[in-house]
């Protein structure tokens, strides 16, 4: 026999004002991350936009010539299009090409994801990517496949973007 309430109600305000508080805290505290790592350590600081998981907005802070740290807010790609939070340590390990004009890295790195939704909303993530970083453009494009797991269940994930890099 079901009561026929659900986790989830259609219409509930109360629920919208938690995902919004929650979305907002979440953005504060990423910005608050990233300020507090390019304070850190000189270097570029990105912001742009990435595609399918998540669909939104992307930052990076390149820490130093091997590490970075990056980070996304956007929607999911999943069916009801949940709010998505991401944040990853970057490690560029190696050097695949370099010209006068580009710059081409392999990276890995390590880091989570909150997708706010009414359950199996905290993920791992183990990105694995290619950077490509112009030399006389302020652009910086990348395409990652995305390895995630919440103890019950390990999915692929992939994104492709570009971020306009701010030199400091």
């Amino acid at each position: 026999m079901s009561l026929g309430m659900s986790l989830r109600p259609e219409y509930a305000p109360e629920w919208e004002a938690a995902m919004i508080k929650r979305a907002v805290i979440g953005f504060l505290a990423a910005c608050l991350l990233v300020a507090t790592a390019s304070a850190a350590q000189p270097g570029k600081v990105g912001v742009g936009l990435v595609l399918f998981e998540p669909s939104g907005l992307t930052a990076k802070v390149w820490m130093g010539r091997s590490t970075a740290l990056a980070g996304g807010i956007g929607w999911s790609a999943e069916e009801n299009h949940y709010l998505h939070l991401h944040a990853d340590f970057l490690f560029y390990r190696h050097r695949l090409a370099a010209d006068r004009n580009l710059d081409l890295h392999f990276y890995l790195g390590a880091g989570g994801k909150i997708v706010f939704r009414d359950s199996d909303n905290a993920w791992f993530r183990f990105p694995l990517g290619v950077d490509f970083l112009l030399r006389k453009s302020p652009l910086n494009f990348f395409f990652e496949i995305v390895p995630s797991f919440n103890f019950s269940d390990l999915k692929l994930f992939g994104a492709i973007g570009f971020r306009y890099i701010f030199e400091r």
